[in-house]
Order: structure tokens, then C-alpha cells, then sequence
């Protein structure tokens, strides 16, 4: 017998008196495509993809493995090749697909077979209910020809697609091989046909969906607890060390880097953490068990949630944290909410101060900020560019330093400096460079420091000292990140505020007029050039490092200045003019400014 005298005729058996059809003397029944495609579908939405795929998988082996022995046994075949050719005929009589064999190559130990099959009811099927798959679809197909070619030749045949029409390509094309012959990735699929039957599958699905209403009621008591603790006000770090406890895991909630509140179940975690946080070391991540899960409301960043664990994360860990992330939104947000409106009672509590608000008035409400004017406080004044950065500044001032009164008022962010603060204004102020530095590294921060205070009087000075030194150093040195002291320019000021302003203006021009017009005019920065080299003393390395000029350029450059200043920046005096008049200049314009926009 060869394969191409099939004939369905021939191979089936239709007894119209019992209804029954027999292939072999073994019963069979005409199945509609579409109720195929409906028990796929069902299978695959109630067991999930893979495992629907095993099923259908061993489906297929089992019915390839039954149709085998009864072509063998049904008739005697001049070759093995043509009983193994046989069952693309069959799967074609079938209805089940067109089966066009490519190319057949066996020995007593090994087999290849290609071919291509046309007309897929699986890839239609699957189209139909999923539409186009990544990955290849046929898979009752599959196990047919697995078990079939298993079942003639007598050894392990493993069939796999490397086209498939579910996934888009123009035909399925099928490739057999026996074990020995199989990439490794492929003869992993064995275990779809030495798996369980489907009760074992059914069984097994059972149980995780048991273990997940578990999971699922175990996290609801959870989340009852966390929302019992919200609703009794316990502080957020109680909050997050029951969930700590509960996940036996640690855990941060920062912003930015910025611990917010934290539960270390171990002393190492707190050093895991920095390692990873702080200096970056990632590979932190593959030696434990790091996730992290973004925190937001009404499109509101408030921070993180950083997990830290040894072990790989469950399910029931994944529920709790979805339970426990609701409830830290909601106390964070709720932070976020009060701490908006603190800002904005400062802002109006510092207005009416700044506003020379009676002292018996200002009195009664100072407490409620737990400020006081008598004791030794100082204004720190910052200005961002650009100004666009400024509200993501504010919050992220007012989180990392939680302990000082910030809010913004107009241009400017302010932050009174108080006791231990104002004692220390020079390291605090660096801290908070630094700290700017980090986290908005693209923007120029220019911070003033104003004079100390013990008065409510003298409180309104430091704070416009600090606004003035902000601009100041904003003109001087635009380009750069600075601090600066109310020490430091004071003469300055007190210039302003005590001396006729025309005489001083009268000053500046007759010393460095010349030059100011120049640079407006020449749109060149010879005004800066002097200062930088005052500033350094006269040093011409050193200046010409800062303005990233050669030394014969910056020597041209001086000479130039010296022609439009008729001065001797050689001598003491001539320096001395050109300093005072630089910094009155630069006084001056900040002063106008002011007036301007007072007006």
C-alpha cells in the first residue's frame, strides 16, 4: 500500500441506520471547526495560554498516536516511508488541514520531515478570537504530527513550526525531527506530551486559583488593618513597619533618593539600600530582591515605595503590596494636601509679617509655626532658573527638609534659618546647594543669605538682604551655582542706603561707564572679565581658567579694559576704584530692579 491510495471512501465507515461513523472499526464523530475554536478559546481563557497549549498539545499526540496504529495495522505498506507519509493524507481527508510534505529523510535512527500545511482551522481559530500571536499557534496540528510520526517510526519525533499563519507569515510550515537531531529549545517541548491529562491540569489550576482567594482574602484583613490604622492617625512609619512585618521585607518610601519614612527589618538592608540609592550600585539588584512601585494621585508624583528582600517575591507578597500602596497613597496624599496648606499660611503669615504687621498681632500667631522673631533667625533667599523648576524645588525642599520653614514668595523661595540653622547658616546653605545640585542638576541656583536677626524689625531686613543678595549674584555670575552672605556685600548695601545715589552712580560711570557702554554696544563681557580678575586677586592663571581663555588673550583683554577705564589695574588704587565701582554697578541695577517692580 502506498500513501496517495488513500481514499476517504476507502478509510471510513457511515452506517446511517445507527448514526455511528468508524475509522477502523473505532468510532468517530464530524466535529464543527467553530465549536473547536470555541473549546480552544475556553481552554485558553480557563486555563491560561501555556497550559492550554500543553492540552491541546497532548490532544493532538494522543489522536496522532491513535490514528498510526490503525493506519499501520488496517494495511500492508511497501515502505516505512509511506506509512509515515501516510499521515499528512489522512490530516488532509480529515478536513483538518492541507498537508503538502517538502522533504522526507530517515535512517534506521534519525528522521527529518518538512512540509507546509495550508488552510490552518487552529491559525483561523485563533485569529479569529485572539487575533495575530508572537509566537506559533497550531498546536493540536503539532501534536498530531508528533504523535503520529512517533507512533510509525518508532522513536521520539518532536514537530514544530518555523512559520505559522496565527502569526502572520503566508503558510504554517512544519519541521520533524527525532530527539538525538533537535535544538535544545525545542526538545523541551517533550514535556507537553509526558505531562498530566487534563484533570491533572484542572486540578493543578485549581489549587492557584484556591491559593489566590486565599492570597485575595488574606490581603483584604490585611487592608482592613492598614485602613484601621489610617483611620486611628497612627504616624506613616507605623503604617509602613506593620507592612514590613507582614511581608517579612524591608521597605523605604523616599522622594528623590530621599528616605520620606522607612522600616529596616535588618541593619545590612539600610546599607543595601544606600548602596543602591545613593551611590548607585545596581548590582545590588541581582544580589537581592529589589522592587520598587511609583506612588501618585490626581497626577501628583509623592515618591516610592522601594521593597527590600532575600527572597523572590510571591504572589501573596504582590497583593499585599497592591493593598498597601493604596493605603500609603491615601496617607501621603493627605500629607500632601495639609502640607500644601501649611505652605500657603506661611507664605501669608510671612506676608503680613514682612508688611510691618503689629507685633501684639504677629505674636498671637507666630506660635502656631513655632517661630519666634526674638530668638537669632536668618532669611535664606533662593532663586532658580529657570523659574520653571521652582514649584518641583519648593516640594522638593519642603520634603528633604521638613524640619525648616520654606515657602515661596514671588520669585523667590524662602527659608527661615532658626537657632542651631542660623548659627550654622554657612554648612546648611552649602547642604542645600549641594542637595540642589544633585537632584536638578541642569538649573543655576543663586543663594542669598540674609543678616542674623533677633527682632521682628531686623527679621524684615534679612529678608530683603537675602532677596537682594539672590539678584545680585544672579547679574555678577549667571552662569554658575553661588552663595552668598550678607557679610559679604554689606558694604555695599550700606552704600545704597546711606549715600546719595547720583554721587554714586557719577562714580561708577566716570570709573567703568566706558566699559559698560562698550559691552552693550560690542556685545562683548569685558565687565565680567574685570571682575573675575579682581576677584582673583590679580592672578592671571587663575582668571584665565575661569573665563576658559588663554593667558595672551586674557592679557588682551586687560589691556583693552585698562584703554576704556584709563586705570592702572596694576596698582593698588586703580583696583580698588575698579572694584568698589563694579560692585555699586551691579548694586545699583539689583536696587532699580526692585524699585521697578515695586511700583
Amino acid at each position: 500500500m502506498r500513501a496517495h491510495q488513500l481514499l476517504f471512501d476507502n478509510l471510513i465507515d457511515i452506517n446511517p441506520r445507527t448514526g455511528m461513523i468508524t475509522f477502523n472499526q473505532k468510532r468517530m464523530a464530524l466535529v464543527s471547526v467553530e465549536g473547536l475554536g470555541l473549546l480552544r478559546r475556553d481552554l485558553i481563557n480557563t486555563l491560561g495560554m501555556e497550559r492550554a497549549k500543553g492540552f491541546l498539545m497532548r490532544y493532538g499526540w494522543a489522536w496522532g498516536m491513535k490514528d498510526g496504529e490503525s493506519i499501520a495495522s488496517m494495511y500492508e505498506w511497501e515502505t516505512q516511508e509511506e506509512l509515515m507519509l501516510a499521515g499528512p493524507v489522512l490530516h488532509t481527508l480529515e478536513g483538518v488541514v492541507t498537508v503538502e510534505p517538502d522533504m522526507i529523510e530517515a535512517t534506521e535512527s534519525s528522521l527529518h520531515f518538512t512540509g507546509f500545511w495550508r488552510n490552518s482551522f487552529e491559525a483561523v481559530e485563533h485569529i479569529n478570537h485572539y487575533g495575530y500571536s508572537t509566537d506559533t499557534v497550531c498546536w493540536i496540528l503539532v501534536g498530531y504530527a508528533s504523535g503520529y510520526l512517533t507512533s510509525t517510526f518508532g522513536k521520539d519525533v518532536i514537530v514544530y513550526e518555523d512559520k505559522c499563519a496565527g502569526k502572520g507569515d503566508d503558510y504554517c510550515r512544519f519541521v520533524a525531527k527525532t530527539m538525538d537531531h533537535l535544538e535544545e529549545k525545542h526538545k523541551k517541548d517533550m514535556r507537553y506530551y509526558k505531562a498530566e491529562s487534563l484533570a491533572s491540569e484542572l486540578d493543578r489550576a485549581y489549587n492557584e486559583l484556591h491559593e489566590i482567594n486565599k492570597n485575595i482574602m488574606e490581603s483584604d484583613k490585611i487592608q482592613e488593618e492598614l485602613t484601621n490604622l489610617f483611620l486611628e492617625d497612627k504616624d506613616f512609619s507605623e503604617t509602613i513597619d506593620f507592612v514590613a512585618k507582614t511581608l517579612n521585607k524591608s521597605i523605604v518610601v523616599d522622594y528623590y533618593n530621599q528616605i520620606i519614612e522607612s522600616a529596616f527589618l535588618k541593619e545590612e538592608d539600610k546599607v543595601v539600600y544606600d548602596n543602591w540609592a545613593d551611590k548607585s550600585i545596581y548590582s545590588e539588584e541581582k544580589q537581592n530582591d529589589i522592587a520598587t512601585f511609583p506612588i501618585r494621585a490626581n497626577n501628583v508624583n509623592l515618591g516610592r515605595m522601594v521593597i527590600i528582600g532575600h527572597e523572590k517575591m510571591r504572589n501573596k507578597d504582590q497583593f499585599i503590596i497592591k493593598r498597601a500602596l493604596g493605603v500609603f497613597t491615601i496617607q501621603l496624599f493627605h500629607q500632601w494636601k495639609i502640607t500644601r496648606s501649611l505652605w500657603k499660611k506661611k507664605e501669608e503669615f510671612f506676608e503680613e509679617m514682612l508688611n510691618h504687621v503689629d507685633n501684639e498681632t504677629f505674636e498671637k500667631r507666630s506660635h502656631l509655626f513655632n517661630f519666634r522673631p526674638d530668638s537669632l533667625n536668618r532669611v535664606l533667599s533662593i532663586k532658580i532658573e529657570p523659574k520653571t523648576n521652582c514649584k518641583e524645588v519648593l516640594q522638593f525642599l519642603n520634603t528633604t527638609y521638613a524640619d525648616k520653614d520654606v515657602f515661596s514668595k514671588g520669585q523667590y523661595i524662602i527659608i527661615i534659618l532658626s537657632k542651631e540653622d542660623a548659627e550654622h547658616s554657612k554648612e546648611v546653605a552649602s547642604s542645600i546647594a549641594k542637595s540642589l545640585h544633585k537632584k536638578f542638576p541642569a538649573a543655576a541656583v543663586y543663594i542669598g543669605v540674609g543678616r542674623e536677626s533677633q527682632s521682628l524689625q531686623s527679621l524684615t531686613k534679612s529678608y530683603q538682604d537675602a532677596c537682594t543678595i539672590s539678584d545680585f549674584i544672579q547679574l555678577t555670575q549667571p552662569s554658575e551655582n553661588r552663595i552668598s552672605f550678607y557679610e559679604d556685600i554689606e558694604p555695599v548695601i550700606m552704600f545704597l542706603k546711606g549715600t546719595d545715589q547720583k554721587e554714586l552712580i557719577d562714580f561708577y560711570q566716570k570709573t567703568i561707564g566706558e566699559l559698560v557702554e562698550y559691552d552693550q554696544t560690542s556685545q562683548t563681557n569685558l565687565l565680567l572679565t574685570l571682575k573675575s580678575y579682581l576677584d582673583n586677586n590679580g592672578n592671571l592663571q587663575q582668571t584665565a581658567d575661569d573665563l576658559h581663555l588663554s593667558i595672551a588673550g586674557l592679557r588682551y583683554r586687560l589691556e583693552r579694559i585698562e584703554n576704556l577705564c584709563d586705570v592702572d589695574l596694576k596698582s593698588g588704587p586703580g583696583r580698588f576704584q575698579c572694584q568698589l565701582a563694579i560692585q555699586i554697578y551691579f548694586a545699583i541695577k539689583i536696587n532699580s530692579k526692585q524699585n521697578t517692580a515695586s511700583h
